[in-house]
């Protein structure tokens, strides 16, 4: 039986949906927060992943303020994490044109950090102004995998984090595999 802890960060401009995110992945769907509150700083929730009847992963998402008022805080909430998510709004540009700096504070912080992109808010299709192909190609030039999910609907959300658990799960299997050889 393995259970590992993984530390997740979600990282992205204001408004791009991250806490909604957070909570919807903790509600397990249920609860999406209808009023916007700011991160205060750096939330955190944790939730257990099972992938399968031996196996788990404890992971905890540090839902990081994107605010500028945080930003000489964000290194310290970023500390010790293996892995991030960093999420835009597709249907506000400007949270798109972000993802660079977000991307290069988690990649200071902690180079060899496993990385999606998320493609947040897709129930606003409509009102798109950033294409799959922009979000693809962002991910493929930053060695990320690329996902769309609307919080709002609940989709999407569990899929990145089962992933990403299993890639967690399989890395360290191999690293114990290689220590015994």
């Amino acid at each position: 039986m393995v259970l590992l802890r993984l530390r997740l960060a979600v990282v992205g401009e204001p408004t791009s949906g991250k806490t909604a995110f957070v909570q919807m992945v903790s509600s397990n769907g249920v609860t999406f927060p209808r009023n916007y509150l700011m991160t205060m700083g750096c939330d955190f929730i944790v939730k257990d992943i099972p992938l399968s009847d031996e196996d788990s992963v404890e992971v905890t998402l540090l839902d990081v303020g994107g605010q500028k008022l945080y930003d000489r805080m964000v290194p310290a909430y970023l500390d010790g994490i293996a892995a991030f998510f960093l999420v835009y709004d597709v249907s506000n540009k400007s949270t798109f044109e972000m993802c660079k700096k977000w991307l290069t504070k988690v990649t200071t912080a902690r180079k060899d950090a496993i990385g999606y992109l998320i493609a947040n808010k897709m129930d606003l299709a409509d009102k798109c102004e950033v294409t799959d192909s922009q979000g693809e190609v962002f991910a493929r030039h930053n060695n990320l995998k690329f996902v769309k999910c609307s919080a709002l609907r609940a989709t999407g959300i569990n899929e990145p984090l089962e992933e990403i658990s299993r890639t967690y799960l399989e890395m360290y299997k191999r690293r114990v595999s290689q220590l015994k050889a």
